[in-house]
């Protein structure tokens, strides 16, 4: 009897030992999770301190023959080499550095754009892409966090009046300004618009912009005048999780406007 009641007792103890190593190992990620997830929104914080000026919004219809860039590109690319572009919607949060990790294309989804991981990501392109913005269509992706940051303020341009408020998106490289006109804000499928369609074809992008405005003429903000044209004009798209249904996602796509050469701010 007496080693019954010892062997129940050692079972009871090294099931308490158990329990309390899973629940240091829980306290332990939770720390660990709140760390990385503090340090990599400081870092994005400290980005645009560093990153990026003060945007000049530039009139569509009075477009200057040069701008200055705002983007200190030789500091970010000393960060990280991956830096690429800066992105920008004037009049919202959305205000970031570009990356890209050739070879990874899942890479910036879980780092910042240091390289340091952080579960809230980088807005970033895949290589299917080049990072010329010369494709037809360049995705950029980001994450929509609860905190409002990244790519979270493009569900807000479901409202038409956001939608009007904010019609363009630029995009900074050390060469290059583009402003984009945006032409639809709405839900799409959650497909990889770069594996699942060939914009490189005229019957594969006509189609897309198609069956695009006629699909979400009801559900989207679209600007039809601005839909684009095969061979004419180049394509972004900003892709994020629909607010409603993670499993959807929430495109801002704008036209190619405007390529302005940039010039350094001297000091």
């Amino acid at each position: 009897m007496e080693k019954k009641n010892n062997a129940k007792q050692t079972l009871v103890r090294l099931i308490l030992i158990v329990i309390a190593i899973a629940a240091l190992l829980a306290i332990a990620w939770c720390v660990w999770y709140l760390v990385q997830y503090y340090q990599g929104a400081r870092h994005g914080q400290e980005v645009q301190e560093i990153g990026v000026t003060e945007i000049q919004v530039i009139d569509p219809a009075n477009v200057p023959e040069v701008v200055e860039l705002p983007v200190d590109f030789e500091a970010l690319q000393a960060m990280n080499p991956d830096v690429y572009a800066w992105v920008s919607i004037p009049g919202t949060a959305i205000n970031y550095p570009i990356v890209q990790r050739k070879g990874d294309v899942g890479f910036y989804a879980n780092h910042s754009s240091d390289g340091a991981y952080y579960t809230g990501g980088s807005i970033y392109s895949e290589d299917y892409n080049t990072t010329t913005f010369r494709d037809p269509v360049t995705v950029l992706y980001g994450h929509n966090l609860r905190n409002g940051t990244m790519f979270a303020q493009l569900n807000d341009f479901a409202d038409a009046e956001v939608f009007s408020q904010h019609p363009q998106v630029y995009v900074y490289t050390p060469d290059k300004m583009f402003i984009y006109q945006i032409f639809f804000a709405g839900v799409h499928s959650n497909e990889h618009l770069l594996l699942n369609h060939d914009f490189t074809q005229r019957e594969e992008f006509e189609t897309f912009f198609a069956d695009l405005k006629d699909t979400h003429s009801l559900t989207a903000q679209l600007r039809e005048e601005d839909f684009p044209a095969y061979g004419e004009d180049k394509v972004l798209v900003l892709s994020t999780c629909f607010r409603g249904n993670n499993r959807q996602r929430f495109l801002v796509q704008g036209r190619l406007l405007a390529e302005i050469p940039v010039q350094y701010t001297t000091n």
